[in-house]
């Protein structure tokens, strides 16, 4: 588009030049020859007859040649002119395009997502020299590498430490490797989005939890399409609350409220507040997890949890919703069994072995004999669960 200006440009110049040329010209003969001025001209063709002044017939010629030149040039731009805006408002000039491209790398380098299509597309044609260097790197290998961050350009160095942190090339990196990459990439690009998470994942793998709930909690707040972290928040809190047991409410809560149908986050919540002597808020969570989800690790943590008042949990969940898993209708039966309730409970673990057959029944069952001493039957039972793992 430029190019194209600039030779609509340079024809203009040249169509004007020659006009005031032939101007000076024409003048320059009558100055010379001033009688040949008033010579009479006298012209008839197809019954007219036009009749004038050689110095005025001269004029009328140049202005004769400047009406059709401007002519020309209205039909040109009625014809081309709107394309012409046209182009120019949707790309922009040169000097904008290539800011629209630096753009659209910027914001893949830094949020790692398809996200700058419209820029990239409004920078169509625009390849400037700073982008080949770009472009290289995605073909070089992760040894190749080398951050120079005093004379590489700031862009250029994130992608560098971008694309040594991708998920195929982390392996190839110690942990301290990874630390320097992120360091750079947070150097010249402090409010990375993609550059925040990886230090945050960086931070777990290195143990350190409650740097990384602190920097998960930045992206939480900072930024709108973070969705995607969620389960990796929860688990940083679950981890943090172990680190630190004086926070371990705040961290599990919070981690319940991002990740509520995470298991480990419902065990690990249920299990701390029985510890902060709320065993009814530990017993309303595990219960409503399981009215959802058959999950047979959480009903092991309720299990323990209502050992000193069996027959009350038994209550609780001696509803038809709980009857509709695997998970509850175990718990049930166990709940029945530790609060000696010991026909119903047999009765009931007897149609669950009949119905589907698992290692955790067959060890309950095994457990119940043992109970009894009747170690025949325990050892058998326990040989059944083992078939059943294999």
């Amino acid at each position: 588009m430029a190019r194209a200006s600039q030779c609509v440009d340079a024809s203009i110049m040249k169509t004007l030049m020659l006009l005031l040329s032939t101007v000076i010209v024409i003048l320059g003969a009558l100055l010379l020859f001033p009688n040949a001025a008033g010579q009479p001209v006298r012209i008839e063709i197809l019954g007219w007859l036009f009749e004038t002044r050689t110095g005025m017939f001269a004029l009328l010629l140049c202005l004769l040649g400047l009406v059709y030149w401007l002519l020309h040039k209205l039909i040109f731009v009625s014809i081309h002119g709107p394309k012409q805006l046209w182009d120019n408002l949707r790309s922009g000039n040169s000097k904008r395009r290539e800011t629209r491209l630096q753009e659209a790398v910027a914001i893949w380098v830094d949020e790692g997502s398809g996200c700058s299509a419209k820029q990239l597309k409004r920078s169509k044609g625009m390849i400037p020299s700073w982008l080949h260097a770009s472009l290289g790197l995605w073909m070089s290998k992760p040894s190749s590498f080398k951050v120079d961050e005093q004379h590489d350009n700031p862009l250029h160095t994130a992608l560098q430490a971008r694309l040594a942190t991708d998920a195929e090339h982390i392996e190839l990196l110690s942990l301290s490797e990874r630390q320097h990459y992120l360091d750079v990439w947070l150097g010249v690009h402090p409010a990375a989005p993609l550059a925040l998470q990886r230090k945050a994942v960086l931070l777990g793998d290195l143990g350190e939890h409650t740097e990384q709930v602190a920097l998960f909690e930045q992206l939480w707040v900072k930024h709108k399409d973070v969705s995607h972290i969620k389960a990796d928040y929860a688990k940083a809190l679950c981890q943090a609350a172990q680190q630190d047991p004086d926070q371990a409410l705040t961290f599990l809560r919070k981690a319940q409220r991002l990740n509520g149908d995470n298991a480990q986050v419902c065990k690990a919540l249920a299990i701390a507040l029985a510890k902060a002597g709320d065993t009814k808020s530990a017993q309303r969570l595990l219960l409503d997890y399981l009215s959802q989800h058959d999950a047979l690790d959480v009903a092991e943590v309720a299990l323990k949890l209502g050992e000193k008042e069996a027959l009350q949990w038994f209550k609780q969940v001696d509803k038809p919703v709980y009857l509709k898993t695997l998970a509850g209708s175990w718990l049930r039966v166990c709940l029945a069994h530790q609060a000696e309730l010991s026909g119903l409970a047999e009765d009931g673990l007897q149609r669950l072995l009949d119905a589907q057959a698992s290692p955790l029944l067959w060890q309950t069952r095994a457990a119940w004999y043992a109970e009894e001493q009747a170690w025949e039957k325990a050892v058998h039972c326990y040989a059944q669960a083992e078939l059943c793992r294999a």
